[in-house]
């Protein structure tokens, strides 16, 4: 049998509202805004749908010296 690292990547999506003169600057102002809520500790009432798991790389270190815990 062999040793795998399995990378599991999880993918959150947030919706914040902006008014902006234009789509570069609802960008900017959305970053800082997400980072004020961040700081809140309030980013949770920002996300919607379910989080997304998908598979990233896969690694095998069977006869490595990588720490293994199965």
């Amino acid at each position: 049998m062999s040793n795998y690292k399995v990378e599991l990547i999880r993918t959150n999506t947030f919706v914040v509202d902006i008014e902006a003169e234009n789509e570069g600057e609802a960008k900017e102002e959305s970053l800082m805004k997400f980072k004020e809520a961040e700081d809140q500790g309030i980013d949770h009432y920002l996300e919607v749908n379910d989080p997304e798991t998908t598979i990233g790389n896969v690694y095998d270190v069977t006869g490595t010296d990588d720490p293994f815990n199965p």
